[in-house]
């Protein structure tokens, strides 16, 4: 009977556990071959890690470099990036040109999606 009860739930932890909705990370990664700058209004959403320090401005934005090559992480979300998005605007300076998004669904055009249209996971902005 103590063999069937532990078998049960460790079943039910295994459900459990799959049910959960996964974490995601949230960057930006340049591709352009030259150095870019963001320039992004944070939301209370916007957390780069326990390496980087910032200060933001009065304003709430923040200007940061990400390397030709590297990738800079924004923060995590948790299914879905409408709700948990680090920024809900931003300008993107590259050698060439500047990527302005004014508002939060501009914002999520500029991510990375699939073949069908939807936002790929892990979320990354790729400026190429």
């Amino acid at each position: 009977m103590r063999k069937k009860l532990n078998l049960g739930m460790i079943v039910l932890i295994g459900i459990l556990i799959q049910s959960c909705d996964p974490t995601y990370p949230v960057s930006i990664k340049n591709d352009s071959g030259t150095e870019i700058i963001v320039d992004a209004k944070l939301t209370n959403r916007f957390y780069p890690g326990l390496t980087t320090t910032y200060i933001a401005d009065e304003n709430n934005r923040l200007q940061f470099k990400v390397e030709s090559g590297q990738e800079f992480q924004c923060g995590m979300t948790i299914g879905g990036l409408r709700d948990d998005l680090p920024f809900t605007d931003l300008k993107i300076y590259t050698g060439k040109d500047t990527i302005i998004a004014k508002n939060i669904n501009e914002v999520l055009n500029l991510f990375d999606k699939n073949w069908i249209g939807n936002l790929k996971t892990p979320y990354t902005l790729t400026v190429e």
